[in-house]
């Protein structure tokens, strides 16, 4: 197995260069980082070594990330962590649906529950890219002793650490008047907690401001890492806003899924 000692520093650096081949300039990620230029060109150097970035044209000079494939292990501060690699936002949708799918889910008492990806969807007319969550998540809540069935539309906006910033909250908010509830779903690497403190603050500031949730996360995958910051605030979205909503964002099976879970959870209601 392809194993890396990283220090802190580098893998700061490795995290902040974007993903998809983007190229960030060494200037603007040493302002960003917040380094003198000796301690940036060490990170740097080192990450070349390694050859986990490739030099990039532009002014002063920039670097891009080289394909990484397996797990690094990072030796921090407080000791040897093994620790996934930085990885494209888009690879995080799987994982965070089935955690959703699942725990999330439960956790949140749905009888009957649907969560779709709705990022990529082409050529399809929703309204421009800020109208389009990554995911959605479409439930139902029955309650024994109230004749009552609440019906919930929720969207997440799924941010890598790299790209951790207030940003997101607005991205977010452009989903929450066709919905009841939006959140940021941000990862939250534990290593590397305490240099992204500030970005986490403001971000959490925004959402609060907005009636945004904010969840962050250690693993996409395991929900023990999952937690809820910020707490969503319930929008009292019209019933013909949140139809809309669905006939434009999800998908002709993911459509025909919610109305089945609807009518279970009408017979369960019933029962």
């Amino acid at each position: 197995m392809y194993e890396l000692q990283l220090s802190t520093d580098e893998y700061r650096l490795l995290v902040l260069l974007p993903d998809a081949g983007d190229t960030l300039g060494n200037t603007t990620a040493r302002r960003q980082l917040g380094w003198t230029k000796h301690r940036y060109g060490r990170a740097r150097q080192g990450l070349l070594d390694k050859q986990l970035v490739l030099k990039a044209p532009g002014q002063g000079g920039a670097l891009r990330r080289a394909p990484i494939a397996e797990d690094l292990t990072i030796d921090a501060a407080a000791g040897a962590t093994t620790i996934r690699p930085p990885v494209a936002e888009s690879a995080l949708y799987a994982p965070i649906r089935e955690t959703l799918q699942n725990e999330w889910a439960e956790n949140r008492g749905f009888h009957s529950f649907v969560v779709e990806e709705t990022a990529f969807q082409g050529r399809r007319k929703t309204g421009g890219p800020w109208t389009r969550p990554d995911l959605v998540a479409i439930g139902t809540k029955t309650f024994k002793h109230v004749p009552h069935q609440q019906f919930e539309v929720v969207t997440f906006e799924v941010k890598p650490m790299a790209q951790l910033n207030a940003i997101a909250v607005f991205e977010a908010l452009a989903h929450r008047r066709a919905s009841t509830h939006a959140y940021v779903l941000v990862e939250h690497r534990n290593v590397l907690a305490a240099a992204y403190e500030k970005r986490l603050t403001a971000l959490k500031q925004a959402a609060s401001d907005h009636g945004v949730g904010v969840i962050v996360f250690d693993d996409p995958g395991d929900y023990e890492t999952w937690d809820e910051v910020v707490v969503a605030q319930r929008s009292e979205t019209a019933p013909e806003l949140l139809n809309d909503f669905i006939e434009t964002q999800v998908s002709q099976p993911g459509q025909e899924a919610i109305e089945r879970a609807i009518e279970k959870s009408r017979a369960w209601l019933v029962e």
